[in-house]
């Protein structure tokens, strides 16, 4: 194996430190030891990212007590030997990186440490591509961190950048659910497919869009502009509750059009949850007005007996109580657990929510 040489570094390394007449100063090495000697395959691994960052914390502290002629003149040297016994001994390892229930990130780690290590770790035997239990990749995780280095560099090496994990989702869906523009632009020129789904039906523009990340998905937008519409299928399910959502957001025209397709403002998604609840519940208030004026019913309730008013009220979201009052919304209207939305807003201590619940006639 490639790694035997850069073990026997390591062991030298650690042996000139230990065995150099100051075992006082080295008795913290113990631990360090018995890892490289017995344990080698954890070099990479948590284990050995714990030691390696330990000794180089006190190898620059070290490094500037040393400045002081009251310390011992060789200790610096002795711990450049442990720095480099460590670094050789990580290296030897990197098959480790395949170890744990979450390969992918000891994947992504090298990729955040540069390029030189991540081929080292590929060489290793590790895909670039290896996944967790949830089928997630290096590259899902660094787009959805927004880590623009680690993405370009994992592109670099071959991730594949329309692979899913277990619920469909892509790369490019992770990037712009949390609207990280710079990363979604990145995934596009190397070849992301915006048109993809997930399990739920959506597209990276329709998580841009619902997530209200208005350059991501204005991006999305003009990197498909001969995508189909939404008018040209009756919706119905969550996609359907998504794609009213999406289009009250984007005007009264665009919901007008979806609506004139036969798609439902009602269309509730496997919650029993309306595009209005979600609206309310994000407190948009524009987008509340919108569905209620398109003939959103506005005391409908999910399959926990929830209403509009309640998800608004829960929040804080006072403006939009009174357009849901306004629109004639039950104010006494009780969920499953028999809480009205009075109840909801004082529970979470929204004062002037609860002030206007009650001047409207809550109790």
């Amino acid at each position: 194996m490639k790694g035997v040489a850069p073990r026997a570094a390591a062991r030298g390394g650690v042996r000139r430190l230990v065995g150099s007449g100051h075992r006082e100063r080295a008795g913290f090495l113990l631990p360090v030891r018995w890892v490289l000697f017995r344990r080698p395959e954890w070099w990479g691994s948590a284990v050995g990212n714990f030691f390696s960052r330990l000794v180089l914390t006190w190898n620059v502290g070290c490094g500037m007590r040393c400045k002081s002629k009251k310390h011992d003149p060789y200790m610096k040297t002795r711990m450049s030997y442990l720095s480099m016994a460590l670094a050789a001994a990580m290296l030897a390892g990197g098959s480790a990186y395949a170890d744990g229930p979450e390969p992918h990130k000891n994947v992504l780690r090298a990729a955040n440490f540069g390029e030189e290590q991540l081929k080292q770790v590929l060489a290793g035997g590790v895909a670039v591509d290896v996944t967790d239990e949830d089928g997630e990749t290096a590259l899902m995780e660094a787009a959805d961190k927004g880590n623009l280095p680690a993405v370009q560099l994992l592109l670099k090496y071959g991730a594949q950048v329309n692979r899913k994990d277990e619920d469909g989702k892509t790369a490019l869906m992770y990037a712009a659910d949390e609207g990280r523009t710079p990363v979604v632009q990145a995934l596009l020129a190397a070849g992301a497919n915006p048109d993809v789904k997930d399990k739920d039906g959506e597209t990276a523009l329709m998580k841009a869009e619902e997530e209200r990340h208005a350059d991501t998905a204005a991006l999305l937008r003009n990197s498909n502009k001969s995508a189909p519409t939404a008018t040209s299928a009756v919706l119905v399910g969550k996609q359907g509750m998504k794609a009213v959502l999406r289009a009250a957001y984007e005007g009264e025209s665009a919901l007008s059009q979806l609506l004139a397709g036969g798609t439902s403002v009602d269309c509730a998604d496997r919650d029993g949850e309306t595009a209005l609840m979600e609206a309310a519940d994000k407190g948009n208030l524009a987008a509340v007005q919108l569905l209620l004026k398109c003939g959103a019913k506005v005391n409908q309730q999910d399959h926990e007996g929830k209403t509009a008013l309640m998800d608004a009220a829960s929040d804080g979201h006072t403006e939009v109580v009174r357009a849901l009052i306004a629109a004639g919304a039950d104010l006494n209207a009780r969920d499953e657990d028999g809480e009205t939305a009075l109840m909801k807003a004082l529970e979470d201590r929204h004062n002037d929510t609860a002030e206007a619940l009650r001047a409207a006639g809550a109790h």
